[in-house]
């Protein structure tokens, strides 16, 4: 059957974006949550998201106002009883998620696909509150979600290849370019793989070893773009301490557990962009740094360009390691792990690829030079990487890698 209704579960950021590009993708979408001033406020984020689209000339106003027609709103969940698909897009919190699945289940037909946007917690936890795991699937957008194209479909252990294929499909229908993970990994593929160096840069803030604005800077994000402390200012540090929770909760890896400095500012009410306050300072309209190390102020040019060199390295090491162990897990294919790096947060390459050009006998020499120094197991390089490292698949130079040249 194909999927011509769709039902979102929750108005906020994420849901209402989810709702707008559903809409404007020809879809009759029914958008429900709590209450109608929650309902309210998203239809005027999507007229303000549309609206600017507008003014650009992105869209037309027929479009416009046809996006508009597509959408409904309703406080009743039971409403979901015609849908063919359904996108819950509430808080991560994983009993909250099971509550509203275990409702839906009595609801929806039996041919709807149940869809997550969770970011990091386990498909299959949460299907385990229906009768129906098979049509349950982790259905990752990235926010803003009119903005960005990436989006990560999750096989749960149950969910079939079926409902795995119609999701896919149904994303790739809005004019999204999708990954596809196929292990029930928490955090998936772009939040698995970026979360141990984002936890790494937020631990060199808490060290001492850099400000917020050294960490963006270094890594070429500050002034072009955005740069992971910025990202994670733009997401919300309670959602990522969520889902570093989440990783960790499920792994018990340390490299997920979140570091002291988040968990304070988290509790300080310091959520990022939308408290005014993160790693930087919103509250005047702009960005601004607020967060300044005394030690690094007569600093000289030299000293500083050497310092950001180690910090990049120090940063994105963990994330070279991590999608190798992805790719060992066999969570994804090398190319939709590089995919998700460079959609999910813009980046010109993957770190797969970053590896190939760097050389795999240089990124297990520095990392294990990193784990020498700091005794973090991160750093410790992965099984695959040494392999094929003493196999001479060393990247580019050697005509093969992660990719063959």
């Amino acid at each position: 059957m194909g999927i011509e209704n769709v039902f979102v579960v929750g108005a906020g950021y994420m849901g209402n974006g989810i709702a707008q590009v559903s809409a404007f993708s020809g879809y009759r979408v029914v958008m429900c949550d709590v209450s109608s001033e929650r309902l309210q406020a998203g239809m005027e984020a999507v007229k303000n998201s549309l609206g600017k689209f507008l003014t650009k000339g992105r869209v037309t106003q027929e479009q416009f106002d046809a996006t508009l027609v597509n959408i409904a709103t309703t406080t009743d969940i039971q409403d979901a009883r015609d849908a063919d698909i359904v996108i819950e897009a509430v808080p991560e919190n994983l009993e909250l998620k099971r509550g509203v699945f275990g409702r839906l289940d009595g609801i929806c037909p039996s041919h709807a696909i149940l869809g997550t946007n969770t970011s990091a917690i386990p498909i299959s936890s949460i299907a385990a509150a229906t009768a129906r795991p098979d049509r349950v699937v982790g259905i990752h957008f990235f926010g803003p979600v009119p903005l960005m194209r990436l989006v990560e479909i999750i096989k749960g252990v149950l969910t079939s290849d079926e409902a795995l294929s119609s999701a896919d499909s149904w994303a790739r229908s809005l004019g999204k370019e999708t990954v596809l993970v196929l292990k029930d990994h928490a955090g998936f593929v772009a939040n698995r793989g970026s979360m141990p160096s984002t936890i790494e840069a937020i631990r060199m803030v808490d060290e001492g070893l850099a400000t917020p604005e050294d960490i963006d800077r270094a890594t070429g994000g500050y002034d072009a773009g955005v740069g992971p402390l910025q990202i994670v200012d733009n997401a919300g540090l309670d959602v990522g301490l969520n889902a570093a929770l989440a990783i960790y909760e499920d792994t018990g890896d340390g490299k997920f557990f979140p570091p002291p400095l988040l968990r304070r500012m988290v509790a300080a009410g310091l959520a990022g962009r939308k408290a005014g306050k993160g790693f930087y300072d919103y509250s005047g309209g702009k960005r601004e740094s607020y967060i300044n190390i005394d030690k690094f102020a007569g600093e000289s040019e030299e000293e500083r360009a050497a310092r950001y060199a180690r910090l990049l390295q120090r940063f994105i090491m963990p994330n070279i390691l991590e999608a190798v162990r992805l790719l060992e897990a066999g969570v994804s294919s090398a190319e939709d792990i590089d995919k998700a790096y460079r959609l999910g947060f813009n980046l010109p390459q993957g770190f797969l690829e970053i590896a190939d050009n760097l050389g795999l006998d240089t990124v297990a020499d520095t990392a294990m030079a990193f784990y020498e120094e700091t005794g973090d197991g991160k750093f410790f390089p992965p099984p695959l990487l040494r392999r094929m490292a003493a196999a001479g698949h060393a990247g580019r130079k050697a005509g093969n890698g992660f990719y063959d040249y």
